[in-house]
């Protein structure tokens, strides 16, 4: 078993380091883990939900003390990502360059719309802010950088509705993602949030069904993540994500390569 997305205390809000979370994953017979914390911004953007920039040198300890306390235990150096335009060159010359990272996932929980940043699970908005989202997403998802994309549907956390705006947003986010061939996840995270009430009824945060029936008329491949917040998360709620696979017969992603 393999688990690709999970956070340490750094974040603010998530529990213990990388040592804690290699034993519970061992524990659960999980054979590689793959640490992603939120990515510290230069400027301190939205500073409550990542660590500053001096702790990402700790992060990277952390990350090497925990593979020879637990060798048997493939652990593997990542963060999860908001693209900003700006600092492209960020993330390849100092996340994979200086700290040699060996993964980046896109999770894209700050965006801008018009002269605001906005974060996805901040309040309730309407169609600029899932324009704005999509936009920024997809910029992300057309650079090159990222490995896979964190819950693309998690615009679901802040638009109520599934309706003819939302299906046009998922289209074109599906559209980039074929494009460029990187997997996308189906997040667990979401399942473990309590549900919320919306004109089409109760339901979940993310994953939103109607976007992942969508996704079986792509050729995309798909990967399905705890997003733990807790040692105790590590697969969590994965059951009810592999129903989602199930049901509309999407294909795993192999990122196998990520080990190398």
């Amino acid at each position: 078993m393999k688990e690709y997305h999970i956070h340490t205390f750094r974040c603010k809000h998530a529990q213990g380091d990388v040592s804690d979370y290699a034993k519970a994953a061992q524990q659960k017979g999980y054979e590689t883990i793959g640490m992603s914390d939120h990515l510290p911004l230069p400027d301190n953007l939205d500073p409550e939900i990542r660590m500053d920039l001096k702790e990402l040198g700790d992060y990277v300890k952390a990350i090497e003390v925990a593979r020879k306390n637990y060798p048997a235990l493939k652990i593997l150096k990542g963060m999860e990502c908001e693209y900003i335009e700006k600092l492209h060159d960020y993330y390849i010359e100092e996340l994979r360059g200086k700290w040699g990272l060996q993964y980046l996932i896109l999770g894209q929980h700050i965006f801008k719309s018009g002269t605001e940043w906005v974060r996805f699970d901040k309040g309730i908005y309407g169609r600029n802010e899932l324009i704005a989202y999509t936009d920024f997403l997809i910029k992300g998802i057309c650079s090159g950088i990222f490995d896979f994309v964190a819950h693309p549907d998690a615009f679901g956390a802040f638009y109520l509705t599934w309706d003819a705006e939302a299906t046009t947003c998922s289209r074109a986010i599906l559209d980039a993602v074929q494009d460029m061939g990187i997997p996308i996840e189906i997040n667990t995270h979401g399942f473990r949030k309590e549900k919320i009430n919306t004109p089409d009824g109760q339901r979940y945060l993310y994953p939103l069904e109607p976007f992942w029936e969508l996704v079986t008329e792509y050729d995309i491949s798909v990967v399905v993540s705890s997003d733990a917040h807790r040692p105790e998360d590590i697969g969590g709620k994965i059951d009810q994500a592999n129903k989602i696979v199930d049901k509309y017969n999407l294909r795993l992603a192999d990122l196998s390569y990520l080990e190398k």
